[in-house]
């Protein structure tokens, strides 16, 4: 089997998260690609904020968590006195309402978590709060992140309870948000209830930093189907049983974090280290950031991890977060903030919008190896795909759109590609695997034979199983059968690749004795036949026989009119108008039953 894998080049197309508003009066703009210093927002914190641009990268609003500003940085009329902290680790987030155009949701969470919903359309396109303000959803730590359902429109807000190991994940939808969480337990109890909680771009971890002495950082899985949290586990941080920031990188192989106990370095774990105890032994120092305290971090359009340096003016950056250990490229005061002052948060995002970023990587299985005229299903696996193309050469259907293609059918023995193009706004990946399917040859046919009541199949298969009237006859696995009573029977045989074919035999009566048997000196001729089958060494009785001829799978084709013979030790019967085949003739009179095989040319 050969793969084929092409990829093509991809772009940064999401512009939602361009435009950040953090610490007292810092900016950055990210619309040339890489962050530039800007002026004039109203921010002025110590620790958690959100911003939220349309799809241009411009500035729409932004928030601290107790107040919100429009995009001429002016307070919205209702955009004051909400339940977020100037010392709240993630204050704010924001999530656009699915399916909506210019309904945002407004998450703020200190001791509680609470939304407000932004209508872009008041206060004449500049946007305003609505009369749903400071709506309770639930008691909280100082954690909230979101990222998308698996369906891929629907978003999960995910908060951490204080002081308990629980977790709490609302489902915001198109209806609005499902005021009845999911609720899970996993990893260590948050006592301290300060620290940055993240969700991986792809959904499927969650890491909790703990800061608080004895405590460290809590990595589970995430279900992007069900909002379950699970399996969670601490990781040993270096230097430090604390730590304040986490982040994953883009790709979800690595988690970064950050800690506050006379240590300024970052740590990087590798997360396809295997078992818990290898991906904590996997820490690694990264870089160190001088003496300045480093704090939270935040995966950027660009997707480099930003690193706040607590006090200064520079924000710090890891270049190549998907790389393994110190290749990641972590840069201290990387970034220059002109006036403004990093403190120890950064604008929290729906993680989904950094897997956004990525190519799309095209990834499939499925059952390979099938018997002719059976029909297989698909498994995507894929990675970042939006929409996807099938194409099954020599199958039916020969190509589909869904996710997982189900019923593929192959009707001819041989080998078979099977193509599948995965897309996302930044590109496509195709991979074609040559010869994936094998379909074997067909098993050899079957028929059966009847001599007196026993039933003959074909003999060569791996194993055999009769029924009776289409219901299993138990311990009926020869290649022969003793029928006890009539009736229709059907043998299924299976070969060597697992192959099944089938033969019936209808009417059959049990009960006679044979009349003929192989040996007792009769001579069908000629055999093969092309109009006039001559049957010598059987004497009719006298027209009280029925003959007819059966195919191979145990359907009557014809009755015979038989010609006796000249000498009367035999007779005739006309089979020109039979396909060619094999074919066996049945002679049942008072007390008898035969059976004579013979080929129609």
């Amino acid at each position: 089997m050969n793969c084929v894998l092409i990829q093509q080049q991809f772009v940064f197309a999401q512009k939602e998260t361009n435009i950040w508003y953090f610490g007292n009066g810092a900016g950055l703009d990210f619309n040339s690609g890489a962050p530039v210093s800007i002026s004039g927002g109203m921010v002025n914190t110590y620790e958690g904020c959100a911003t939220i641009c349309d799809s241009n990268g411009d500035i729409l609003f932004y928030s601290d968590g107790i107040t919100v500003w429009n995009k001429n940085h002016q307070v919205m009329p209702n955009g004051s006195g909400l339940t977020g902290d100037y010392s709240s680790t993630q204050s704010a987030t924001i999530v656009e309402e699915p399916g909506s155009t210019g309904i945002y949701y407004l998450f703020t969470s200190m001791s509680t978590l609470n939304y407000s919903i932004v209508d872009m359309s008041l206060n004449g396109g500049l946007g305003d709060i609505n009369v749903s303000k400071n709506v309770f959803l639930a008691n909280s730590a100082e954690k909230i992140c979101a990222v998308k359902h698996a369906n891929g429109n629907d978003v999960w807000i995910i908060m951490h309870e204080p002081y308990t190991d629980g977790f709490n994940s609302f489902l915001l939808s198109s209806a609005g948000v499902n005021l009845v969480p999911v609720h899970s337990n996993a990893g260590m109890p948050d006592s301290g209830i300060v620290g940055q909680m993240k969700v991986s771009p792809l959904g499927d971890k969650i890491a909790v930093g703990h800061f608080r002495a004895g405590e460290t950082v809590s990595f589970c899985d995430f279900d992007p189907a069900t909002g379950i949290v699970s399996n969670g586990f601490p990781l040993a941080t270096i230097n430090s049983t604390q730590s304040y920031g986490v982040e994953f990188s883009p790709d979800g192989t690595r988690l970064y974090t950050t800690g506050e106990n006379a240590w300024f370095s970052i740590t990087q774990f590798d997360l396809t280290a295997g078992s818990p105890a290898a991906i904590s032994a996997s820490a690694t120092i990264v870089g160190t950031t001088g003496g300045i305290l480093p704090a939270g971090m935040q995966i950027g359009p660009d997707l480099k991890v930003y690193v706040t340096l607590n006090g200064s003016n520079f924000l710090a950056v890891i270049n190549d977060p998907n790389a393994l250990g110190v290749a990641c490229n972590f840069q201290d005061n990387a970034v220059p903030l002109g006036a403004g002052m990093c403190q120890l948060g950064l604008p929290g995002y729906v993680a989904s919008y950094f897997v956004s970023n990525l190519l799309p990587n095209a990834i499939f299985t499925s059952p390979n190896h099938i018997c002719p005229g059976t029909c297989t299903d698909f498994t995507n696996l894929s990675v970042n795909g939006n929409t996807f193309i099938w194409n099954f050469p020599g199958a039916n259907p020969a190509a589909s759109t869904d996710f997982n293609p189900t019923g593929i059918c192959y009707n001819s023995p041989g080998q078979f590609d099977v193509q599948l193009i995965a897309t996302n706004a930044n590109g496509s990946d195709t991979l074609l695997l040559h010869n994936y399917i094998t379909v074997y040859p067909y098993p050899a046919p079957q028929g059966i034979l009847q001599n007196g009541d026993t039933l003959f199949a074909n003999q060569g298969a791996v194993s055999y199983q009769w029924y009776h009237d289409g219901l299993l006859i138990p311990g009926a696995t020869e290649y022969f059968y003793v029928a006890p009573t009539g009736g229709n029977y059907n043998v299924v045989a299976t070969d060597a690749n697992g192959c099944e074919v089938e033969a019936v035999i209808f009417d059959v009566i049990a009960g006679l004795t044979p009349a003929l048997s192989k040996g007792e000196g009769v001579v069908v001729f000629p055999n093969p036949v092309m109009e006039i089958l001559s049957v010598v060494g059987y004497q009719l009785s006298g027209g009280s026989e029925s003959i007819s001829v059966y195919n191979m799978l145990g359907e009557k084709v014809m009755d015979v009119m038989p010609v006796p013979l000249a000498d009367k030790n035999g007779w005739q019967a006309d089979v020109s108008n039979l396909s060619s085949g094999v074919y066996w003739l049945d002679v049942i009179g008072n007390n008898s039953v035969s059976r004579i095989s013979f080929m129609k040319q």
